[in-house]
């Protein structure tokens, strides 16, 4: 199975490099990756890293790609990146620099692709971390409605895998006008179409990191979110907050369905070995970090 896995860069190298280690090595045998990387004009190094990582790790079933130019955002960049999808592609994802994937994570999203081929989209847990590697929280997926996307994003970017054909046939990209709230768009678009999600709620695939830049905690974000509010459907708007607290308590149940996480392995920055951290404390409680331990 091939997946093609998207990620939009700039000047993050810093994170940049533990993102692309951690897709290059999910290659395997039955697992083909090919990961392009949609730079905006970096000035830190990042395209000269790039062609000496690209010059030195020709592997089988692992490949990877990159262009540097001027875009319109994040977003505008994960659009550039999808227009190259390969015909031959069967799996389409897209990661942060920031984020990077758990050991043998696509190979196993490769085996749910498998035993359910009538499914869409498929959704998968994540870690939660800070800049320092240490562990925040855990989340599971949650089966997202309709209704709930026009206020609530349920799906996390770094958690979703789009089958290719499927993908291709609703046609729905980043809204470009939007900086930070564009993941909750683009998932309240695709919703619309009825795609048919697997949740998989065992697989801890990704690790979302949270670094103090993330735009979710941004000025930005909020004056988005006052010209969405005026944008927003009447009936969803009076019933925003019914929906966070549903989601809330989704998140609660599905977390008592399942056995808690107990370590997860990450790259740290610069390193070319990942790290085993174990977890203390498994919480899925976002403020109540408790530190892990090599």
């Amino acid at each position: 199975m091939k997946f093609y896995i998207v990620t939009p860069a700039y000047n993050a190298l810093h994170w940049l490099k533990t993102c692309v280690r951690s897709v290059a090595d999910q290659a395997c045998d039955g697992v083909e990756v090919h990961h392009h990387v949609q730079d905006g004009g970096s000035a830190d190094g990042t395209v000269e890293w790039l062609r000496e990582w690209q010059d030195s790790h020709q592997q089988a079933g692992y490949c990877l790609s990159f262009e540097s130019a001027p875009d319109k955002g994040m977003y505008d960049a994960i659009n550039k990146a999808w227009d190259k999808l390969p015909a031959d592609a069967h799996i389409t994802a897209h990661l942060n620099c920031d984020e990077q994937y758990a050991p043998g994570a696509l190979q196993k999203v490769a085996q749910a692709a498998s035993a359910a081929p009538k499914a869409d989209m498929f959704v998968t847990s994540h870690i939660i971390i800070d800049a320092q590697n240490r562990y925040i929280c855990h989340r599971r997926p949650l089966k997202p409605y309709k209704w709930v996307s026009h206020t609530t994003c349920e799906i996390i970017t770094c958690t979703c895998f789009h089958r290719v054909a499927y993908f291709l046939s609703h046609g729905v990209r980043f809204d470009t006008q939007w900086r930070s709230i564009g993941d909750l768009i683009f998932y309240r678009d695709i919703l619309q179409h009825s795609p048919r999600v697997a949740l998989l709620p065992h697989l801890f695939a990704s690790i979302f990191r949270v670094t103090g830049s993330n735009l979710a905690w941004s000025d930005i974000t909020q004056k988005e979110w006052d010209i969405y509010n005026n944008l927003m459907p009447k009936a969803a708007y009076r019933f925003r907050k019914l929906a966070d607290v549903l989601s809330k308590v989704k998140h609660r149940l599905c977390n008592a369905l399942h056995a808690n996480p107990d370590s997860y392995e990450v790259y740290p920055p610069d390193a070319s070995q990942r790290v085993k951290i174990h977890i203390k404390h498994p919480t899925v409680h976002w403020g109540c970090r408790t530190v892990g331990e090599e």
